[in-house]
This record gives structure tokens, sequence and C-alpha cells, in this order.
């Protein structure tokens, strides 16, 4: 009775999420034995005993009211990423940090408000490495108007795919003591099945396109172009940017881009479009790494393909984000004060990899940080009553702030910022790249209106400077979103006018609830004690060996 309930809302809300001011949804949050990719089964993340979760798609001002059962054996927690949360930031989704998460057999409403954004944002898990087993959809806000500036829009969204699940492949790499994961060759989903299999696009003579294109991937980048046609960026992370001319799209974990296409004046010819999967970590091997994929740009069917000259890649212009400018044209904000994070990696004799931002891998508190936050009073404004695990650092309300981001480290890094975007003003070479068989990072400067997202790349053995200011009270955490950064301790918290948070959030009862029902507690500092006291909190792992 139930799932026909379910079934029925889910029908009602697909007729009418154009024009709803609330769209409802109920997920029951589940796994499915399935093969995703046409070669390894095993179970997938799912919705409504279903794959792929369909996207999700609101008007600019609409209340997405997200019912949630978590039918799996594990808690689960759900985040919209790119969502501010305006001291609704119980509501972030992000396990431990701004709640409990959901226990085995409950349900949850998580209330998401889009009136002050527009875009191309994304849902997912975030707790026990769900995103990488496919609990990930896209999420659009329209705007209310559609723009004059295309005819039609389409979506296109990338996912890598594991040869089994996340859990399964930190086991083996404990039981080898290796020092990485093993080599794991990836194949791609392509709107959510198997890139092989995947529809074209079809497009109609003189027509203006946006497409949004996404990367839903876990541990790699996407590369995408579609020979014969000129791109023209005019959003990343939902911001709006000036438009720029590209050859192609190169996207990390999580990023996103609406692009502007115009389609040919005739039908004679069909053309393709060309994605690549590769990862800076993963041993090359023909075939397998990178692999190459290719679609269908349908104008006629049965139409033979035009003919386009091959191009190498170093020739052509991608969407750097450094090189982009934000369509609002915010100046470069100053800077009041900079926060200086170090990336870390630490491989101890289990074999498993550890990384950080500072001295300790990052790990969850006893309280969830935003409780704490909450309950501690002036000591809210300690970083120490956080926790060493949290990685905490308080920022104050008005102040301009730069992160300086090192990465002396074999890999490419993804960073996502939760509730907000940065600017993006300098990146550089740091390291030694070249004695590392890595490319040196070129100096490069934002103009004077950098583009702002959420997700940004630091590539190996190089910097970056962000910049972001702080206008309200929030919680909010730092961390890389590829598997093998995020679940290992990559992440860092901020804790921004905590006097405030205390101020304006009141948080619901449904949420105390959850927590009741795990055991949490909802008040005192990372142990669950009052003061400095952290009796009982376990010891975090130290990363930063120097």
């Amino acid at each position: 009775m139930l799932s026909f309930i379910w079934g029925l809302f889910l029908l009602l809300n697909s007729a009418t999420i154009g024009c709803a001011e609330r769209v409802e949804l109920f997920w029951d949050i589940c796994r499915l034995n399935i093969s995703r990719d046409g070669y390894s089964t095993w179970k997938s993340m799912c919705v409504n005993n279903a794959v792929p979760i369909p996207p999700v798609h609101v008007t600019q001002g609409d209340v997405l009211v997200l019912n949630v059962r978590n039918s799996l054996d594990v808690p689960t927690a759900v985040h919209a990423h790119g969502i501010y949360h305006n001291y609704t930031d119980y509501y972030d989704g992000a396990e431990m940090v701004t709640e409990c998460g959901i226990p085995q057999g409950e349900n949850f409403t998580y209330i998401i408000d889009t009136t002050n954004q527009v875009g191309d944002l994304w849902i997912h898990g975030h707790a026990h490495s769900q995103l990488t087993d496919g609990f990930r959809t896209p999420f659009i806000i329209h705007e209310k108007i559609k723009p004059s500036t295309y005819d039609e829009e389409k979506l296109l969204y990338f996912e890598d795919w594991n040869e089994r699940a996340f859990k399964d492949m930190v086991a083996i790499d404990a039981k080898l003591k290796l020092a990485d994961f093993p080599p794991s060759y990836r194949t791609m989903l392509i709107n959510g099945v198997n890139a092989n299999t995947s529809k074209s696009l079809h497009f109609e003579p003189r027509k203006r396109y946006r497409l949004r294109i996404m990367s839903l991937s876990t541990s790699s980048w996407i590369k995408f172009r579609m020979p014969g046609h000129t791109m023209h960026v005019i959003s990343k992370d939902g911001v709006e940017a000036v438009p720029m001319e590209v050859d192609g799209l190169d996207l990390g974990p999580g990023q996103r881009v609406s692009i502007i296409v115009t389609a040919h004046d005739t039908t004679e010819f069909n053309y393709m479009y060309n994605v690549t999967l590769y990862a800076n970590f993963i041993p090359l091997y023909p075939g397998l790494m990178p692999r190459h994929y290719s679609g269908l740009i349908e104008y006629q069917k049965n139409a033979p393909l035009a003919s386009i000259p091959t191009v190498d890649d170093a020739q052509l212009v991608w969407n750097d984000v450094i090189n982009m400018q934000a369509r609002d044209r915010m100046p470069l904000l100053p800077v009041d004060r900079q926060i200086v994070l170090s990336i870390k990696q630490f491989t101890p004799e289990h074999g498993i990899p550890y990384y950080s931002f500072g001295d300790y891998a990052f790990n969850h508190s006893l309280v969830p940080i935003l409780f704490t936050a909450l309950s501690m009073g002036e000591l809210a404004s300690n970083s120490s009553v956080y926790g060493p695990q949290a990685q905490a650092h308080i920022l104050q309300y008005g102040e301009s702030i730069e992160l300086l981001v090192y990465n002396d480290n074999s890999k490419d890094h993804s960073l996502h910022l939760h509730r907000g975007e940065y600017q993006v003003v300098e990146v550089g070479p740091y390291g030694d790249a070249v004695a590392n068989n890595h490319t040196a990072v070129e100096f490069q400067k934002s103009g004077p209106s950098p583009m702002r997202c959420d997700v940004v790349t630091v590539r190996a053995y190089s910097y970056i400077k962000l910049r972001f200011h702080v206008n309200r009270g929030m919680v909010a955490l730092f961390h890389c979103h590829m598997m093998h950064g995020g679940y290992f301790g990559l992440a860092a918290t901020f804790i921004a006018a905590p006097e405030l948070l205390q101020k304006h959030v009141k948080v619901p009862e449904e949420v105390i609830r959850m927590c009741k029902l795990r055991g949490i507690k909802t008040s005192g500092n990372a142990a669950g004690n009052e003061g400095f006291d952290m009796t009982g909190l376990p010891t975090p792992f130290l990363v930063n060996r120097e």
C-alpha cells in the first residue's frame, strides 16, 4: 500500500512539476543487484527499486519537499549539492556534520528552498560511500521566465562506474596492503545508462540549444567535445558566466557547465560527440585508460557522418575556470584573512591511504558539528571544541577569506565547498612536477571578475587560491569530491559566525529524533562533553608526519 501511494505521488508530481510552488518527491533508498555498464553486476544504489534515479526539475521559487525512506542496512543522508541553505543547515545532508543521518528503516523529509538560485545542481548521497555506488542524479532549477538566448535545452550527465561496490574495493586494498587503491579501469554511464547504448542527441537546423553538461563521477575526469560545432560556456556550477567560446570541456568530479550550441543550417550530415574518461593516478592501458566514448548528433536519420579532422587536445581551447569571468561582474574580493591548507597523504601498514588538509585526517565527531556550534555558547568560537579530527576553522561575519590550497601530491583533486561558491583567483606550480613525471601547471591569475563555482580541480603539484565572503552564519564542509580523498580524510569544516547560528537556527524536532534513534548526542563538544573535555573521542589519525 505504501509503495502504491508513493507511486501515485510521483505520477502526480511529474504532471505538475513545471508550475508547482511545492514539488514533493518520495524516495525509497535501496540497493538493486544489476549490471549498469554491461560488464559488472553488483548491488547499485537505487530509488524506488529502480535505476537510474530520475533527474529532479523545479522552477526557481519552488520548495522541494524530498520525503526519504531508508530501506538500506546502514544510515543514509541526502545532500542537495549547490544549495545555499539560509539558516537551514540541518537540511544540508552531510552526515555527522549538519545532521545525524537517517537510520535504517526510518523516514525523513528534506525541505529545500530554491528562492535565490537557478542553474545546474545535483543531489547525491552523503553517507557510507553511497555516492560512489550510484546514489546521484541531476537537480535543475529552471528560471521562472525562459531565457531568449536559446530555443531548447538538453541534459547530458556522465558517471564513472566501478567494477564493484566501494566497500569491496576498500576490502581488497586492505587485504593486499597496497600503497594505494588497485587500478580500477572504470566504465562510463551517460544519462544513467551504459555509455555504449546511450541515445542520440537530436538537432534541428538553425536551432540554438542549451546543453547542461554534468560530471557526476567520483574519481574520474571527463573531456567532452562536439567536433564541427561551436560551444559557448554560459555557466559553471549554477553561476552564470560571460559567454566563453571553447573547443572542449574538461570536468572534474562534481563539476557542471551549461553551453550554447547553434545547429547547422542543413540536415545534410550527422555528427559525433566525443567523451573521454580519464584519471591521472590510474596507469595508462590501451582501451581502458583513458576510455573513449562517442554519441550521435542526429540531424536526419541515416544521413552520412561529416568528416571532421582530428585535432590534438593540446591545440584546443578548454573551459579553464581561471580564464572565465562571472556574468554579474562581481569584482575580485579583498583579502581579510588567508587560510592555508596543504594536501597530505600517508599510507599506514594496513594499506589504506589517508589524506588531510592539515595534521589530522578528517573524521566524524561524536556530536554533529552543527550541534556543537549551536550548544557551546561563546566556546563555539574556539576551534578546539570541535576536536582535531574536524579540521575546524572559525570564520567571522563580514570577512573575506582567501583559501590557499597546496597540492604536493601526485593526484589531481576535485574540491567542493558546501553552502556557497568561491572565486577562483590564481593557480600555479608547487613542488617538482617534472621530477615526478607530471606536467607543471602554468602560473595564471584571474581577470577582474573571477568566475565563481562550488567545485574546482587542483592539479597534481600545484596550488590554487580561492576567495569567498562570509555573509551569514553556517557550518560548511570543504572536501575532496573523489572517493579516495573525501572518504579517507581530505576535508575541513568552516564554522562561520557561530553567534548568528545560535541566534537564527532552530533545529526541527524530526532532525533531533533521527539522532536519538541512532543514540547520538545533540549537544556538547566533539566528544559530547562540556568545555574542552574530549574524553571518549576516538584518537584522530595523524597524516602529517613530517
